[in-house]
C-alpha cells in the first residue's frame, strides 16, 4: 500500500472542491432513482404543477437532491425549514401558515419544504394537515424523512409519496462514474467494500472516496474499515438495555438502512451463534419489505431475540 508523496496545488483545488456537491444531480436524469419517480418528477417539471410530496428513505438516498433539482426547476417560490431544529407547533403558525395562506405576487405556486419532518411533533403535524387543506389553492408542501413510521397518517394520506432505495447496481454506477471521471485508481473489490460499509447512502461513499483519494495511490478494500457501524447500538440493546423504553430509545437514535439485518445477522453469528436466532432475523428481515414502519418490525425482532436470550441463560 503507498501513499501519495504530494499532489501540491492539486490536493488544494480537491478539498476546495467537494465531490459531494460538484456531483450532485442537477437534472432528472442524474438521479440515481427509480424510473417511475424519474418520469413523475419530469412530469411535474414539465407542467409546473405539483401535489404534496412526500419522501422517504434512508440518509444520503437523494432525497435532497430532488428537492433541490425541483427548486432549481419549478416557477414556484419556496419556503425551506429544517424540521428537526424547528420542530414545535410555533414555526408551523409563526413561519409557515403565514407564507401558505397568502398567494405569491406573480401568481405562482409557493412550495414549503419540510426537511427531516419526522423531527416534528403530533401536534405539529396535526396543524400542518389543516394548513395542506385550506392553503392548497396557493401552496403545496413537501416533505423529507428518514423514518416514515412517524409520519402522521393524515399526513401521509394527503402526499404523493415515494421510498428512495437505489439499488445497488446503480449506486455502483455512480460512484464509479464519479472515480473514473476523476482519474482515480481503484479496484473493484473496493466498490464492493464500500457498498457493504454504507448500503445506500451515496453521499458517505462520495466523501469517503475523496478523502482516500487525497491519501492513496490506488483504492482497494484493504483501506476500508470493516468496522460493523451498527455494533454499538447493539452492544447497548442486547448488553445495557433492560427496559423497553430503553430499547426503543436506541432504536430511534439509529440511522439504518436495509443492511441492519445483515448487520444484525452477522451481530448475533458473532456473539451467540445460535440457529435460532438467525431464523428470526430472517424472517423479520423479509417483513419489513412489506410495511411502512420499519422501526416497528426491527423493535419486534430485537425483542424476539432478547427473550429467547433471556429464557436460555434462565
Amino acid at each position: 500500500m503507498s501513499i501519495k508523496k504530494t499532489k501540491g496545488q492539486d490536493l488544494a483545488e480537491t478539498y476546495n472542491s467537494l465531490w459531494v456537491e460538484k456531483y450532485r444531480p442537477k437534472n432528472v436524469n442524474e438521479l440515481a432513482a427509480p424510473k417511475q419517480l424519474k418520469i413523475f418528477l419530469q412530469n411535474v417539471i414539465d407542467t409546473n404543477d405539483i401535489p404534496h410530496l412526500l419522501l422517504h428513505g434512508s440518509p444520503g438516498t437523494g432525497k435532497n437532491s430532488i428537492v433541490s433539482i425541483l427548486q432549481n426547476n419549478l416557477k414556484s417560490v419556496f419556503l425551506t425549514i429544517n424540521a428537526s431544529e424547528e420542530r414545535g407547533i410555533d414555526v408551523i403558525r409563526d413561519k409557515v401558515q403565514i407564507f401558505a395562506r397568502t398567494a405569491a405576487f406573480d401568481d405562482s405556486l409557493k412550495v414549503v419544504v419540510l426537511n427531516e419532518a419526522d423531527g416534528l411533533n403530533y401536534v405539529a403535524q396535526d396543524s400542518l394537515r389543516e394548513l395542506m387543506e385550506t392553503s392548497s389553492k396557493y401552496c403545496r408542501f413537501i416533505f423529507t424523512c428518514n423514518y416514515i413510521g412517524r409520519i402522521s397518517d393524515a399526513i401521509r394520506s394527503r402526499c404523493k409519496e415515494f421510498e428512495l432505495s437505489p439499488n445497488l447496481k446503480e449506486v455502483a454506477n455512480r460512484i464509479i462514474e464519479i472515480l473514473e471521471n476523476e482519474n482515480v485508481n481503484y479496484t473493484d473489490n473496493f466498490i464492493i467494500s464500500l457498498i457493504k460499509k454504507y448500503g445506500t447512502d451515496i453521499r458517505k461513499m462520495i466523501n469517503e472516496c475523496q478523502s482516500l483519494n487525497s491519501i492513496y495511490d490506488e483504492l482497494n478494500e484493504d483501506i476500508i474499515s470493516s468496522d460493523n457501524k451498527y455494533v454499538e447500538y447493539f452492544d447497548k440493546i442486547f448488553n445495557n438495555s433492560k427496559s423497553l423504553k430503553d430499547i426503543s430509545a436506541v432504536i430511534k437514535s439509529m440511522i439504518f438502512s436495509e443492511d441492519v439485518y445483515t448487520a444484525l445477522n452477522d451481530y448475533i453469528i458473532n456473539k451467540y451463534n445460535k440457529i435460532e436466532l438467525v431464523i428470526i432475523i430472517a424472517d423479520h428481515a423479509y417483513k419489513s419489505k412489506f410495511v411502512a414502519d420499519k422501526d416497528l418490525i426491527l423493535m419486534s425482532c430485537i425483542l424476539t431475540l432478547k427473550d429467547i436470550l433471556w429464557y436460555n441463560s434462565n
